[in-house]
This record gives structure tokens, C-alpha cells and sequence, in this order.
């Protein structure tokens, strides 16, 4: 970050800090606010501190005022029946001092709940109850309700809210959020045609790239120059995932603001349904694999898998001969040529066969020239497309009108998009035609795959006599390869990867073909209406931004009959449990017709009614939520801290931990312990340290401020604004932004205190003293409450998360099996459905990352591994995105041939995925150890492979067939057809990839949960 733009980012708060103290010195302001006028930098620094951003600084106003004026009404409404019950049984009565302590446990109980549940209201729970505090446990003599106890603090709330918000406008840049919304998808596109060259590059291998695709300028594109440029090629991988990493933030933003924009951009006719399918064109595009980050595994979860499958570390195969053949120059030429398909990438469940140098993420494409010169024209015109498609988007939207209309003149961006879409349009085509060849003759596989059978047949024949032939012999590092199961698996392997490649590629292509269409259709920007039409066209249409997207879905006729939809709604009562099985069917209980039990009867018969059996099953989950809620227990922590602390003032007069509370202005331990609380043990341990070291430096700061200025004005409110400055760079450049706001937090009561009368004769030294002591005190109140009484440890919690992660894919892999295996040859699904999922997924997912972090700072006895936690998420979140891509890839795949002929495969593959990840997720969920042996899905992959392989050696056959023929006009259409079919069984190898990638991720599951929680075994291995 430029040091301009660090200026500027602390002007503001600088502004607003200067603005408070002068509030606070300034005798006719300060007197407005009473006692509390201190408060106002106090309240500004913890609820209401500028960052730089106008947006969220009118949210962060809204909510916090809103959150104080409720607090401070709901404490006014308390005082008003103290007061009655203080006119009523007298002074400081018991009655009085109950009223205060159950309002005050109310108003937490509240707040504890809104804090934990809902994480975006934290400062408007906080502000909630920190000026009731001091309302609360200051008031115990009150008779009369007067209007000052309430505009007192309120007006605290609303300087303390206003003068960062005006700072904040003064110096923050006036971006408008069409603005923000535009530099975001103009970043996105960016950050793509930066990472689609190298991302090709990284796949094929390749260390010179071709001309053919159009690499970005450097004066457009720099990072992508500046990667070319490196000399070592070992940086480029972790560039790419740099870049996929930045591209995955970019669109995640996006999508957080384009709710926003389109909520208050002015709807223009034909743009208001445009905006989102052009967001969710980008999320498509961004999702493809090829655009993602590196796949490999952690290095503690290849740890794992090392130690729990050990057959996949490399060594000799069983039954290979100790000695060394002795090779000659012809098979030195036939194991160097296999050597190169081994090191392209070796599949798990053959490792053992492979030498340790045998891995390699690239995909050699040298034997098939034709193909890579496709795939990079391919690139470079999806590059040109999306460069038209930025310069066009601005004209579209009004995003940037002044800009478009200059660069008009060099060229028009309409017909440059129109030109690209042709290219690209072209450049699929050519593409798709070479695809074919996949299935044929790539570098002669077809002579080479009859003369291979050939051999195979013979060498099954006669396996010893193949051994000892001279001419058949290897070295020790190609041995493997004579195995026929191996090398006609790791060719296949080869070819279903290579076919995995061009398929995504193929579909990022046409999502960018889609994306080019539909803005090539859509009309030119057109300037919005007047605010106050906008407002009033809004409440007639009263409709979201998707509603269109849903009427246009609901007009699409249904093309899968009524029978054959998946009756997810309507479960059969076999597949639920007693209790859901009770919800959903008339249940009635067996009556007998003695008359000693007519009593029991007629209770049996209103019991077990539907209606109440209904009632007493949705009560009994109720109860039970309630029991187990986080959120609950949250809330009564906070409720019960905050009263027991408060209990000293409450107490009779008289009593001297009343008066310690009076003298010492406990209600600041009270609010340290508020703060410090947190939901698990390692934030607490985190926040209250910092805490109390910003407290010790805050109160030696002040000390020595109020030392030299005393109580003049001038030199307090000059100390103070010096002060808060390296206050706010902590806030906003440190790591740590919690220490700065404790230092802060401490300077105003010690500063101002003297100065405005309210320390009654106690000395600057008593009043810093006690101010260190009572922090400290709510500090260690808030360790003890978070550590031995009620511990929420984070590592407890992020297996909790994780375990309902795994359940969460298990109900998407659920539904995609669903969807697959219905007896129909359309493929259908709601993808409404399925997002649902995908965010319940991605929220848990979040979840655990943050759980993780707090982990980090956690002071534990028992060791963890932090880094196998994190490579743990990583691994469920690309489960998440193959699975996500084998549902696309579905659209394509031969439904008869490779789905409803083969259902008994189907059908183990379906259910030994499901039993691993479920083994999975209840080993998480219970921390307890997994058998020793797991159905692999492997087995049924394999088979339905060979399925894949045998459709497309029939279909080889008939192109073999048609192609000596003659082109007569039946024979056209028949190879037309064929082509559409070839394509078909393409993207039924890549959806045998992706499930083979399944397999992979699933296998690193297994082993974590294993290291994690230990193995239950029977069999020595």
C-alpha cells in the first residue's frame, strides 16, 4: 500500500479523534453529555471507527446508533419501574436493586444470543449493553425518571457515530458503487487472461508457449509478462495458484456487492435480469478446473496416506525378479518410450508400480500437434473474447460512458465482441472436430493398440517364454511396464486425463461464448430514471433480481415425465427414522374395551392424536436445540458474567464491596469482561491478553499525559489527538488491531476524569491505578468463565464443522445419484437445489478456516497438527468442486450406454462413496477410529471404465468402418451422428476422471481421519 494512500486512511481517523476530545474539553459540549462525556472517543474507537470506506461506514452508524438508542431506551424503561419501586418501598430498596439486576440479565441474555447467531450484528449487540452498564449499576437510589438519564448517553451515541461518519466522507474516496461493482468485474476478467495462458502451459507442460495465443500486453497485464519473464520454471505453478487464489477473492466480492448494486442501481429496461447472468456467467467461468488451484495433496496428508495405505509407496511388485535383465537397443527405445507415458501421472492405486520419479502434473501434448495447436488458438481466442468483453461491459452499464465513447474512435468494442465471438465460435468448432481423434488414431494407437492386444494375447499364452526373450528384456526402471494390466491402464489413465482436459476446456470456452452472446444481445445503456420514479418503480414491482430468471424457468415445459422426478419432498417411511417416519403418517395407538381401562384409554386416544404426537415430537427437538445451542450457552455465559460481576453493586448500602465498586467505578470491569468473552477458549486467551497489555500501556500513557498537561484544555486535547494516532495505524495496518483499541479505550477516562469534576478527591495515580485493576479483574473473570467452567475449545468445534461438511456433500452426492440413475434418458436437475447445498457447504467450510486460525492461538498441552487441519478443508472443498463438475459433465455423458445398461455399477460405485464419506464424517463427529477396512470405490470405477473403453472401441470401429466407404448422403448423416456420439463418450472419460479424482480426495480423508483418530484394526499388514 502506497504511503498516500496510509495518509489518507489515517486522516480520518485523526479527524474524528481530534473532533471527540474537543467535544469532551469544550464545556458547553461536554456538559451536554454530563458524567459520561468522556465516552464519546471511548465509544468511537470500539463501535464506530473510520476505515476508509463511505458504505460500510453508513452501515457501521446505522447499526450502532440503532443498538445504543435501544439499549439505552430499554435501560430507561428499567430505571422508570426502579424509580416506582423506589417512590413505593423507599431508597435503594431490595425491590429497586432486583429490578435493576433482572433488567440488566434480560438485556445480556438478548445480546448473548444476537451476538453469537447472527456475526454481522456484533457491534449492535455490543453497543446494546454497554451504556445499560453503567446506566444499571450506577442508579440505585433513583425515585424520579428524568429525561437527562436518557439523553445523556444518547447523545454520546450520536457524536460518537457522527464525527467518524464526517471524517470518513471528508477523506475517503467517492467511489459510487457502480464504480466499485465495475473495477470488480473488470479485475476478474483481467486476473482470467492472465491465468487461462499459463494455466494451459502448466497442464501441457509446455516451456515455450505458442505464439498462437494472444498473451496480455505488458502494460495491461503485468503479472502475466512478469511470470513469463522468471527463468526458473518452478515458480510458475505457485503463480498460477497465487492467481487462482486472487480470482477466487475477486468473485467472491462480487458476488457480496452485486446484491448491493443491484438493490440500488435504478433498473433500466433489459438490464435488470442482464446483471446477474453476467455475475453468474464470471462464477461459471471461474469454477472450471482449469482455472483452479493446485489439486495435489498436503504434504501431511501425503504423510497420512503413505502411512495408511502402505502399498502405495513405491517399491517392487510382487512376484518381479531380484535380478536385473540385461537389456538390448530395442527394448532401451520401447521402455524409454513408455517411461515418458508413465511420468505423466500415475494413478494412486498404482503407485506401487512406479518408480519414485514417476510424478508429474503435465500433460504432454507433443504427440498430438494437431490438438495442441487447437487448444492454444483455442486460448488465445477466448483471451481476445474476454478482452472485448471488458471493453464492452462498460458501455453496457454506464460503468464508465466518458471512457467508452473516447476509445470509440481507435476501435468500436461492438464490433471487436462481435468479431471475437465469431473467432471463438470458429475456433470450438475446429476444436471439436479434433476431439474425435481422441478416441482414434492419436500418434497411431490404433496400430499401436492392435499390435499391443496382439502381444498381450500372446504374452498371457505363453508369459515365460515372453520373459526370457532377448528381445523383450528392460532395465530394472521399465520392469513394471511388462505388466499388460498396468500399461493398458496407465495408457487409458492417460487418455481419460487428456480427455478430462479438453472437455473443461471446451466448457470454459462455450461459458465464454455464452457470456459474449449475451452481451452482444443486450441493449445499450440507457441513463436511469429520477431517484423518487425508481423508488415508486420499485414498490409496484416489489420483485428480486432472479425473480425473472425463476418466472422464465417455471414457462420451460416439463421434458421428465411426473413419475420419474425424485420424490425428495415425499419420502417413503422406510428410509426415515421412527420419529420423522411418526411427522409424516396418521399414527394410532391399539385400544382395549375393558372398563378398568376406560381411563387409560381416553388418555391414550387424546396422546397419541397426530396433531399432539406432532406437538410433542417438534417440543421435544425444540428442548433439545435449546439444550445443545452454542448460542444459548453463549448467552447465558455473558448474562451470568456480566450479573455476578454487578452483584457489588447491587449490594445494601453499606457494605464495603458496594462502596469498593462506587469508589473504583467497577462498571468498566464489567465491560472488559463483555469484551473479552468471546465463543471459544482460544479467542478469550487472545483478546483478553491484548487487552490487558493495551491497558497497562494505555494507563502509563495517560499517567504521564495528565503528568504534563494537568487539566488544561488545550494541552489535553493536543496530547490526546498525538496519542490516537499511533493508536490508529495499530487499528488499521497491525496485525494486531486489538492492542490499539485497548490503549485507547484507557486514555479518555484517565485524561478527562480530573478534568471534568468527577473524580471526587481521588488522585491521577488512583484513578490509573484502578482503572488497570478493574480490566484486569473482568479480564480474568471472562479466562475463567472461557477456560474451566464452560470451555468451548475451537478444535472440539472445527471437528463438529467438518463433520457437518462431509454431511452436507454426502446429501449432494445423494441427490446427483438421484438425478443420475432416474429411469430416463433426459438428465435433469434443479440447480436451485443445488445451490442451496453448495452455500450450507461453503459456509461450513468458512466456519472451519476460522476455526482453524483461532486454534493458532490457543494454549494447549496437547499437540496439534494445524497444518493437517487446513490441508483437511482444502481437500472437502475440492470434493466440493468435482463433485460440482461431474454434475455439469453429466449433461453430456451417454445416459444409456454408461449409466442405465450399467446400473449394478452404478450402483457399488454410488454406495461405496457414500460409505466412505460417511465413515468419514461420523469418525470426525465422534473423534473415534475408523475400521481398518473401507469398501474402495476403485473397484466398481474400473469397471465402469472398462464400459467407457468398450463404447468407444465400438465407436472406433464404426468410424473405422465408414471412413472406406464411399460419401454418399445417408453416409454423411451417419458420421454426423457418430460425431456427436464420439463427443459424448468423451465427456463420459472425463466424468470418469473427476470420479477418479473423487476417489483420490476420499482416499485423503480416510487417512487423515485415520492419523487423526486411529484405526481399529484386526489384520496384521
Amino acid at each position: 500500500m502506497r504511503w498516500t494512500t496510509r495518509l489518507r486512511l489515517l486522516a480520518a481517523p485523526t479527524l474524528a479523534s481530534f473532533l471527540a476530545f474537543v467535544l469532551s474539553a469544550v464545556k458547553p459540549w461536554g456538559g451536554i453529555s454530563g458524567q459520561w462525556a468522556f465516552l464519546v472517543y471511548t465509544s468511537m474507537l470500539i463501535f464506530f471507527f473510520p476505515r476508509g470506506r463511505i458504505g460500510p461506514q453508513i452501515e457501521l452508524t446505522v447499526l450502532g446508533v440503532a443498538g445504543g438508542t435501544i439499549g439505552i431506551a430499554w435501560s430507561s424503561g428499567v430505571l422508570a419501574v426502579a424509580a416506582w419501586c423506589g417512590r413505593r418501598y423507599g431508597v435503594d430498596s431490595d425491590q429497586t436493586r432486583a429490578i435493576l439486576g433482572v433488567g440488566l440479565a434480560l438485556l445480556c441474555i438478548a445480546s448473548g444470543l444476537l451476538r453469537s447467531s447472527v456475526r454481522r450484528f456484533n457491534t449492535f449487540s455490543k453497543i446494546m449493553v454497554f451504556f445499560p452498564i453503567f446506566m444499571l449499576t450506577s442508579q440505585q437510589t433513583i425515585t424520579h425518571m428524568t429525561a437527562a438519564l436518557f439523553l445523556e448517553q444518547f447523545y454520546v451515541v450520536i457524536f460518537a457515530g457522527i464525527l467518524p461518519l464526517i471524517s470518513t466522507l471528508i477523506f475517503a474516496p467517492h467511489h459510487t458503487l457502480s464504480h466499485q461493482f465495475g473495477a470488480q468485474v473488470e479485475e476478474s476478467l483481467k486476473t482470467i487472461c492472465t491465468l487461462l495462458p499459463l494455466s494451459l502451459q502448466h497442464i501441457t507442460g509446455d516451456e515455450n508457449p505458442s505464439t498462437a495465443i494472444s498473451e496480455p500486453s505488458e502494460a495491461e497485464y503485468p503479472t502475466a509478462k512478469s511470470l513469463e519473464s522468471q527463468p526458473d520454471r518452478a515458480r510458475l505453478p505457485p503463480s498460477q495458484d497465487q492467481l487462482a487464489k486472487k480470482l477466487k477473492t475477486t468473485i467472491s466480492n462480487l458476488q457480496t456487492s452485486s446484491s448491493s448494486y443491484l438493490r440500488t442501481t435504478p433498473s433500466v429496461d433489459g438490464q435488470l435480469p442482464l446483471l446477474p447472468t453476467v455475475v453468474k456467467s464470471l462464477q461459471r467461468i471461474v469454477r472450471n478446473p482449469l482455472l483452479g488451484t493446485n489439486q495435489s495433496p498436503g504434504e501431511r496428508i501425503q504423510a497420512a496416506l503413505n502411512k495408511t495405505f502402505p502399498h502405495s509407496q513405491p517399491g517392487t511388485p510382487r512376484g518381479a525378479k531380484a535380478r536385473t535383465p540385461v537389456p538390448s537397443a530395442s527394448s532401451s527405445i520401447r521402455s524409454q518410450s513408455r517411461s515418458e507415458v508413465f511420468h505423466r501421472r500415475k494413478p494412486r492405486h498404482l503407485t506401487s508400480l512406479l518408480p519414485p520419479e514417476a510424478s508429474s502434473s503435465s500433460l504432454a501434448l507433443s504427440q498430438h500437434p494437431g490438438l495442441k495447436e487447437r487448444s492454444e488458438s483455442l486460448v488465445g481466442a477466448m483471451v481476445e473474447a474476454l478482452q472485448a468483453i471488458e471493453q464492452e461491459l462498460p458501455a453496457k452499464f454506464g460503468w464508465a460512458v466518458e471512457a467508452a465513447k473516447e476509445d470509440k474512435a481507435e476501435m468500436n468494442p461492438y464490433e471487436r465482441l462481435a468479431g471475437a465471438k465469431a473467432r471463438l465460435e470458429e475456433q470450438v468448432g475446429c476444436v471439436q472436430q479434433v476431439l474425435g481423434s481422441l478416441l482414434g488414431d492419436l500418434g497411431g494407437e490404433d496400430k499401436d493398440d492392435t499390435s499391443d492386444s496382439e502381444s498381450d494375447v500372446r504374452r498371457s499364452a505363453n508369459p515365460s517364454n515372453y520373459a526370457t526373450s532377448p528381445r523383450n528384456r528392460s532395465p530394472v526402471a521399465a520392469t513394471f511396464s511388462e505388466t499388460v494390466e498396468v500399461r493398458s491402464v496407465l495408457h487409458n489413465r492417460d487418455r481419460y486425463r487428456l480427455a478430462f482436459v479438453m472437455t473443461t476446456l471446451l466448457d470454459l470456452a462455450k461459458d465464454i461464448q455464452g457470456l459474449a452472446t449475451t452481451l452482444n444481445e443486450a441493449p445499450a445503456y440507457e441513463k436511469p430514471l429520477s431517484s423518487w420514479m425508481h423508488f415508486l418503480r420499485l414498490l409496484w414491482l416489489n420483485r428480486s433480481d432472479n425473480d425473472e430468471d425463476r418466472d422464465h424457468q417455471r414457462e420451460e415445459p416439463n421434458l421428465v415425465p411426473d413419475e420419474s422426478l425424485p420424490h425428495d419432498e415425499k419420502k417413503e417411511f422406510q428410509d426415515m427414522d421412527f420419529v420423522s417416519a411418526t411427522l409424516h403418517q396418521q399414527y394410532s395407538a391399539l385400544s382395549t374395551t375393558s372398563p378398568k381401562h376406560r381411563l387409560g384409554r381416553a388418555w391414550r386416544l387424546f396422546w397419541d392424536q397426530h396433531k399432539v404426537v406432532k406437538t410433542r415430537i417438534l417440543m421435544s427437538r425444540f428442548m433439545h436445540d435449546v439444550k445443545h445451542s452454542r448460542h444459548v450457552l453463549f448467552a447465558i455465559k455473558l448474562a451470568g458474567g456480566i450479573c455476578l460481576l454487578s452483584v457489588p453493586a447491587w449490594m445494601p448500602p453499606g457494605y464495603s464491596a458496594r462502596n469498593w465498586y462506587q469508589s473504583s467505578r467497577g462498571g468498566w470491569m464489567v465491560v472488559s469482561y463483555m469484551f473479552v468473552l468471546e465463543d471459544t477458549t482460544g479467542a478469550i486467551l487472545k483478546v483478553g491478553s491484548l487487552r490487558a497489555l493495551g491497558t497497562f500501556i494505555g494507563a502509563v500513557v495517560g499517567f504521564v499525559c495528565v503528568l504534563i498537561a494537568g487539566k488544561n484544555p488545550y494541552g489535553l486535547v493536543v496530547l490526546a489527538t498525538v496519542c490516537s494516532i499511533p493508536i490508529s495505524y495499530n487499528v488499521l495496518f497491525a496485525s494486531i488491531p486489538g492492542l490499539g483499541t485497548s490503549t485507547g479505550i484507557t486514555l479518555p477516562p484517565i485524561l478527562f476524569i480530573p478534568y471534568l469534576g468527577l473524580s471526587d478527591g481521588q488522585s491521577d495515580w488512583f484513578l490509573t491505578w484502578n482503572r488497570f485493576v478493574d480490566i484486569v479483574i473482568g479480564v480474568m473473570a471472562a479466562v475463567l468463565v472461557g477456560t474451566w467452567f464452560w470451555p468451548v475449545h475451537a478444535r472440539v468445534q472445527y471437528f463438529k464443522v467438518v463433520s457437518r461438511t462431509l454431511e452436507g456433500l454426502i446429501e449432494y452426492y445423494l441427490r446427483m445419484s438421484r438425478d443420475l440413475v432416474r429411469s430416463t434418458l433426459v438428465y435433469r436437475v434443479d440447480d436451485k437445489r443445488y445451490e442451496e447445498l453448495e452455500g450450507k457447504i461453503k459456509r461450513n467450510i468458512q466456519l472451519s478456516r476460522t476455526l482453524m486460525k483461532i486454534q493458532q492461538q490457543e494454549v494447549s498441552l496437547l499437540p496439534r497438527p494445524i497444518k493437517l487441519y487446513s490441508e483437511i478443508i482444502d481437500a472437502t472443498e475440492r470434493l466440493l468442486e468435482t463433485l460440482n463438475e461431474i454434475r455439469i459433465l453429466r449433461f453430456s455423458v451417454p445416459r444409456k450406454e454408461t449409466v442405465l445398461d450399467v446400473l449394478p455399477i452404478r450402483r457399488e460405485l454410488i454406495s461405496t462413496v457414500l460409505i466412505n464419506l460417511w465413515s468419514s464424517s461420523h469418525a470426525y463427529g465422534s473423534r473415534s477410529p475408523l475400521p481398518q477396512f473401507l469398501p474402495s470405490p476403485r473397484v466398481p470405477l474400473s469397471e465402469l471404465m472398462d464400459v467407457t473403453e468398450e463404447h468407444s472401441r465400438h465407436l472406433r470401429s464404426a468410424r473405422h468402418n465408414h471412413h472406406h466407404q464411399r460419401e454418399t448422403e445417408s453416409t454423411r448423416g451417419t458420421m454426423a451422428e457418430g460425431y456427436q456420439a464420439e463427443l459424448a463418450v468423451l465427456y463420459g472419460m472425463a466424468e470418469n476422471e473427476a470420479l477418479g479424482e473423487v476417489c483420490n480426495i476420499l482416499e485423503e480423508l480416510v487417512a487423515s481421519a485415520r492419523t487423526l483418530f486411529g484405526t481399529q484394526s484386526f489384520l496384521q499388514t
